[in-house]
């Protein structure tokens, strides 16, 4: 019934406003798919903001 391996259930560290502020930035920028715009974007640009981003 259970997989062997263990699964890491790490609870979320951003807030919900941080969310909303990344997905609302990405609907209004230039970037098609959200993977490319949260790698070129956000990781690079964000990350002093939101020190508990995921890498």
């Amino acid at each position: 019934m259970f997989s062997s391996s263990k699964q890491k259930n790490k609870p979320s560290c951003l807030s919900v406003s941080e969310v909303m502020m990344i997905v609302i930035t990405f609907h209004q920028s230039r970037y098609r798919d959200f993977k490319t715009y949260y790698i070129h974007f956000i990781y690079r640009y964000i990350t002093n903001e939101f020190p508990e981003l995921i890498s």
